[in-house]
């Protein structure tokens, strides 16, 4: 081949790629330029993922299951929405709340929770007589067939590796929850200082980083959570922080006002914490 059909090959080639790239520009605008969908859509139409742990027994590491995640290991993460599984993630904490729900043993009655107390409420039945401790110390309805679980449920957003965000529910029952009282003791204590101030910033003015742990008692093992405290928003390398500080200040207004209220969610449904049993089976 000579030089003169060389240089006409490769002036062909840029050519092709000015007008890809040329394409590519003008429809990025046109994207952007055209804004959201057209919808009716509301909070209620949305499904706020749970970050869960993966246990030895999930189904997302069996291979001829349908939850199947492919590359997926016993004491990762993963989200109940988008399957995407993490050896570790990093969040905002939103909001936190503490609910007590009331279930039907496994195998009975309806996925979905029969009551959702607030902790008021539960300490108001306790007083009445109308729950008890059962032999298998787990709290229950005088006269029924269910029992209830204290869950503490940690609304956060999930910085993810590619300066983008998500919304997501931590919940921690159980053994766990020791691990939310002293996640939500370190943000307590949260202070940050302007000149001769100084003040308590929002939660989600730090990131944590969440990793699991393999733990075990005498009834069994299962993975647990460990929560590191991380770097302030302010020091974060995300292009997108202010923005996702703005995201946050909207979810956690959404979440208090009722606006956003994810229904709790049954380890059986999808996925436990623990190794043959779930967190609600291990001792409190």
């Amino acid at each position: 081949m000579n030089n003169t059909l060389k240089k006409e090959e490769t002036k062909k080639e840029q050519s092709v790629t000015n007008k890809a790239t040329g394409n590519a520009v003008a429809l990025g605008a046109l994207l952007k330029k055209g804004g959201p969908s057209l919808q009716e859509r509301t909070t209620e139409d949305f499904a706020i993922p749970y970050l869960n742990i993966i246990s030895d027994t999930s189904p997302q590491i069996d291979k001829e299951d349908s939850q199947y995640i492919p590359n997926a290991e016993a004491g990762m993460i993963f989200n109940t929405v988008t399957d995407k599984a993490y050896s570790e993630v990093t969040v905002l904490p939103i909001y936190y709340r503490r609910r007590y729900v009331e279930w039907a043993e496994k195998g009975e009655g309806p996925g979905a929770p029969i009551n959702i107390y607030t902790p008021s409420e539960f300490e108001q039945m306790k007083r009445e007589g109308k729950v008890v401790r059962g032999d298998d110390n787990k709290e229950r309805i005088v006269g029924g067939d269910t029992y209830i679980e204290n869950t503490a449920e940690h609304y956060v957003i999930v910085l993810e590796p590619d300066g983008m965000w998500t919304k997501a529910i931590i919940k921690m029952k159980a053994t766990q929850l020791k691990k939310s009282r002293q996640w939500n003791s370190v943000m307590s204590n949260q202070r940050l200082v302007d000149g001769n101030e100084v003040y308590q910033p929002k939660d989600f003015a730090k990131s944590y980083t969440l990793k699991t742990v393999r733990e075990k008692n005498d009834k069994g093992k299962w993975f647990g959570w460990v929560v590191i405290e991380g770097q302030w928003i302010t020091d974060i390398d995300n292009s997108n922080i202010s923005k996702i500080y703005e995201d946050a200040m909207i979810f956690e207004k959404q979440i208090h006002s009722g606006e956003v209220d994810a229904k709790p969610q049954k380890d059986n449904q999808s996925s436990s914490e623990g190794d043959n049993k779930s967190d609600s089976d291990l001792p409190f």
